[in-house]
């Protein structure tokens, strides 16, 4: 049985640069594509899943970044990223917000699924960085 789905993700309306928003969308689509989630035939029966991102300070969130799911307006998920940090920093964060995806999708989301996210947030940041994504 196929589980991928189609992942629609939103690109963040506003609270940040045009490049950090590509930056921002394009390392959510390396990670479902490198953890082989993401839906590459159309023609086949698959269930769409929106992904909302947000771009905000942390000042505003008090974390450099968020990830919930959502059940409003066709969302299934929001991501929010604290953009005032480094790239290393914030391709780290939207990677650990990106486990947290993957775990609520496995259905493999233990406590508050920090270790996991914790554990690969910067190893899958340097290899988005050394396959010349930044």
């Amino acid at each position: 049985m196929n589980t991928k789905k189609n992942y629609i993700i939103r690109y963040p309306q506003s609270g940040c640069t045009k490049d950090e928003g590509i930056m921002i969308i394009n390392a959510i689509r390396w990670f479902l594509n490198r953890y082989n989630m993401q839906l590459n035939d159309f023609d086949c029966e698959h269930e769409d899943i929106t992904i909302t991102t947000n771009a905000r300070q942390y000042k505003d969130i008090q974390c450099y970044g968020q990830c919930y799911e959502w059940d409003q307006g066709g969302v299934d998920y929001v991501i929010d990223i604290a953009v005032d940090q480094s790239i290393r920093d914030m391709l780290a964060t939207i990677f650990h917000e990106c486990v947290h995806l993957w775990q609520w999708e496995r259905g493999t989301w233990k406590g508050e699924g920090e270790h996991e996210a914790e554990q690969l947030q910067y190893e899958l940041a340097d290899e988005y960085w050394r396959c010349g994504n930044v």
